[in-house]
């Protein structure tokens, strides 16, 4: 499954995409598991240490638009991006 990062995840991983050895949905927790996995350097900044949550304000979209709902499992074909949402003005 590629993932895209932005923001922090990508100036952490040195890197706009990633690779995860994942076959068929995944859940939240098993996806934020490979994730860190893949690129250690995003714990604990990224991904939580306990590597089943995004720590605030990260947060993952798919197709770069659409937040998950609680439970819900996506694949490769969700395109998922993990990005840093900045607030302010």
């Amino acid at each position: 499954m590629k993932v895209e990062l932005f923001g922090m995840a990508r100036a952490l991983a040195g890197v706009g995409v990633v690779e995860l050895a994942l076959d068929g949905p995944v859940a939240l927790p098993e996806f934020l598991r490979a994730l860190a996995d893949a690129v250690p350097a995003l714990v604990p900044d990224v991904v939580r240490t306990s590597r089943d949550a995004l720590v605030e304000p990260n947060l993952l979209l798919l197709d770069g638009r659409r937040a998950l709902h609680d439970g819900e499992r996506f694949g490769a074909s969700d395109n998922p991006c993990v990005l840093f949402l900045a607030s302010g003005g």
